[in-house]
């Protein structure tokens, strides 16, 4: 599973390095004055191709988001504090060994494991990713519009 997900992710980084390669050439393109409406139709492709390509990126990182909502991690959290609570909370990862105890202290001692902190740390990830990926589909769509407006302005123009 770790191979598959590193995989994903040397797969969406040559995707933002086609990014920011395409949107480079671009400005560059932009900034020599130069309104070639099939460069510009050619630039226009790139950046849609681009959008589509992250599509799957999107579905992946919205689902492990969503794997990992507050609902799941108050799951997680208070399995946790029951195990604690009766003395039978065990990880191989974690060499805290926690005693029985009362709910509310195993409730503090829930938040403080490395199973928990895990997975916060993989929800923030999540997170931040789809955020990420999000802002860049809109990144893109931005230039596909700057693209169409710059199309239409140049050649009614003329």
């Amino acid at each position: 599973m770790e191979d598959k997900k590193k995989q994903f992710a040397e797969k969406l980084q040559e995707l933002i390095d086609a990014y920011e390669t395409t949107r480079t050439s671009y400005r560059d393109f932009i900034n020599r004055g130069d309104n070639n409406k099939h460069t510009l139709l050619e630039f226009q492709s790139r950046f849609i191709d681009l959008k589509a390509s992250l599509r799957p990126y999107h579905t992946y990182f919205t689902n492990e988001w969503t794997r990992r909502d507050d609902k799941s991690a108050t799951s997680i959290k208070f399995r946790i504090c029951v195990a604690i609570s009766e003395g039978r909370y065990e990880d191989k990862e974690d060499p805290t060994v926690y005693e029985k105890c009362s709910i509310t202290s195993a409730e503090k001692y829930a938040s403080g494991t490395m199973r928990y902190k895990k997975f916060i740390d993989e929800r923030g990830f999540y997170r931040e990713s789809l955020t990420n990926i999000n802002d860049l589909r809109e990144d893109l769509s931005f230039y596909v519009n700057e693209i169409k407006d710059r199309l239409k302005y140049n050649f009614e123009n003329k």
